[in-house]
């Protein structure tokens, strides 16, 4: 094969070589098909004449040269965020994406709302063939879901104590969306990132939230007097219980000695009343002599505690 140059002259080349030449770029070209590399955060499906053969983890496989089989590679290990009423490169409450954060709640009022939807690709081939265009549908989804919670409850909840059974209700439906279309997409987190009145009545908000703060207060307050005041009383309460049926226990011990030493008494004064008479009236006397401060021991014949002058008699 006859090869003319640049500068006129003319070269022979074996057509053997050429064709040599041509069968190591095919053998190239096709040999660098037969291996391709998955990350650590990707799964690759692979497939055989455009239909699903295999799915296969990180690391180093082999595969037949294109365009018998081809891989498409998703990072399954991957969380994405989709951003609604916001971006975070430009700014939070930009004012370009009102369209997105308007919403209208339950009792026709409207509430500027931001919140992101985080997610990852559980089933790569579910995510690359049963819809065209799984990521856009999830946004459409996500803020068809959030209108809908929104629209289900008052704009007071919504902007006071409501966020969290908001993002978790959100979740539920985002998911239930996502599984009934088999996008192979997982909802990780739905988090509202604002959520605020409009510019017109933000002031008459700002006074209903002070206000709805400060009776959270008061009833943390009250509740914190009660936990501290009503255990104190139950103890009171139980000391006075306790020490009344000590007492009732104590009189009815006291009671009950008695009356089974009165019938002790009446039981011997029944055996002999004479007996009895002076044993009791002995006791009585021991029990009161000691309490005398003057003893006088009179005769029986004595008719005055203080004698008289004799007048009559000489003696005295």
């Amino acid at each position: 094969m006859r090869v003319q140059l640049p500068n006129g002259e003319v070269v022979v080349v074996p057509v053997f070589r050429i064709l040599g030449i041509l069968a190591v770029l095919i053998v190239v070209m096709f040999g660098s098909t037969f291996v391709y590399q998955v990350n650590a955060e990707e799964e690759a499906v692979v497939l055989r004449f455009g239909r699903h053969v295999n799915t296969v983890g990180p690391g180093l496989h082999f595969k037949l040269p294109y365009p018998i089989e081809s891989v498409h590679k998703v990072p399954t290990r991957m969380v994405d965020v989709q951003e609604f009423g916001f971006r975070s490169r430009l700014g939070r409450q930009s004012g370009q994406f009102e369209h997105e954060s308007s919403m209208l709640t339950g009792d026709l009022n409207i509430v500027l709302a931001g919140f992101d939807v985080q997610f990852s690709r559980a089933d790569p081939s579910a995510f690359l063939f049963n819809v065209n265009d799984p990521v856009e549908t999830l946004r459409d989804i996500s803020q068809s879901v959030m209108r809908e919670v929104m629209g289900d409850r008052a704009s007071i909840p919504i902007l006071t104590v409501g966020r969290a059974e908001i993002q978790m209700r959100a979740r539920e439906l985002i998911q239930q969306m996502a599984d009934r279309f088999q996008m192979g997409i997982r909802i990780n987190e739905v988090n509202l990132i604002f959520v605020n009145p409009p510019e017109q009545v933000r002031a008459a908000f700002n006074d209903l939230n002070k206000a709805e703060q400060d009776a959270v207060r008061f009833l943390e307050e009250a509740s914190r007097e009660y936990q501290s005041q009503v255990p104190r009383a139950r103890g009171q309460a139980e000391r006075m219980v306790l020490e009344a049926e000590g007492f009732r226990e104590r009189r009815v011990r006291t009671a009950r000695g008695d009356a089974d030493r009165f019938i002790a008494m009446l039981e011997a004064y029944l055996l002999a009343p004479d007996v009895t008479e002076r044993r009791l009236y002995l006791e009585r006397m021991e029990q009161q002599i000691p309490r005398m401060r003057d003893i006088i021991i009179v005769d029986e014949d004595l008719s005055s505690l203080l004698p008289l002058l004799n007048i009559q008699g000489g003696d005295r």
